[in-house]
């Protein structure tokens, strides 16, 4: 006999938390609703979500959730936590989760812990901008989870619902998970910017200069080969000379050459791994290292 799933009940009313409300509903978990101070925010996110939305003061039904998801923002976290815990809506009998990937529980919600049945992260690690896309398409999303066991285990069966897949942390690990994270998706954001306004410096239209179908193309080959066998271009070769015109037509914009120098480092430490025929060029990574450090 499958296991029901728990009543839940939503914080928030921002991307993350409309798309969890939404991808809760549609994995077959009671979603009570969702909550949050200001009304047009939470109308809006419970219509997208298709749960029912309160605002002003916390809501009775609270009381009915089992677990209970703060969806807010990270500086808000503990406070919001502490207020509900306050009004007397949540208490021993529910499970606390909160979604701040760069925090544990512990810092987050530790002041409540001991007032609530259990406490856990869970962190979708996934970009969400658009929840209306994302509540349908959160199947396959790895989710960091950590917290005491009653939270880690109310957590795992969230994320089960929507066919989600878990990713154990311990709580010394969130700030190194999340740093991971913006290094993968917020920062590749600005690097393709920075690779747009390389273009935009050279006379190439705005709107025809962010390289997203190349950067997609790359993403497909880490995909199917790993960082190391998806590195390709001039530093994969151990091409020298293309390294140090790249650098000199980006000479006037420092801000962009520091970004390419940082990014070079690193490719370049990921071409000193490939052995073997198809090896690049080692004396043209030595080159290209020193004329890195070179353009300190």
């Amino acid at each position: 006999m499958t296991a029901r799933n728990p009543t839940a009940f939503i914080v928030g009313a921002g991307p993350v938390a409309t798309a969890l409300a939404g991808a809760l509903r549609l994995g077959g978990v009671p979603v009570l609703g969702l909550w949050a101070r200001r009304s047009a925010p939470a109308r809006a996110a419970g219509s997208t979500a298709g749960v029912a939305a309160f605002s002003s003061a916390p809501p009775d039904i609270l009381l009915e959730a089992e677990v209970v998801i703060l969806a807010v923002r990270d500086q808000a976290v503990a406070e919001v936590a502490q207020m509900l815990v306050g009004t007397g809506l949540i208490n021993k009998r529910h499970v606390l989760l909160q979604c701040a990937g760069a925090m544990s529980a512990k810092e987050a919600l530790g002041q409540v812990a001991g007032q609530v049945a259990g406490i856990a992260t869970l962190h979708p690690l996934t970009a969400i901008a658009d929840a209306k896309l994302a509540m349908r398409a959160i199947k396959g999303t790895v989710f960091g989870v950590e917290g005491d066991e009653v939270g880690r285990v109310m957590a795992g069966r969230l994320v089960a619902a929507m066919n989600g897949i878990v990713l154990a942390l311990d709580g010394a690990q969130m700030a190194s998970y999340h740093a991971a994270a913006a290094l993968a998706s917020n920062y590749l954001v600005a690097t393709i910017d920075a690779a747009a306004a390389v273009l935009a410096g050279a006379g190439v239209a705005p709107d025809k200069a962010a390289q997203v179908p190349l950067a997609e193309g790359a993403l497909r080959n880490i995909a199917a080969n790993g960082t190391t066998g998806g590195l390709t271009g001039p530093i994969r070769r151990g091409d020298h000379a293309t390294v140090a015109r790249h650098l000199d037509a980006i000479r006037d914009r420092p801000e962009l050459a520091e970004i390419y120098r940082a990014l070079a480092r690193r490719a370049v430490e990921i071409a000193s791994r490939i052995d073997g025929r198809d090896a690049p060029d080692r004396a043209g990574l030595d080159a290209i290292r020193v004329l890195l450090d070179s353009s300190r």
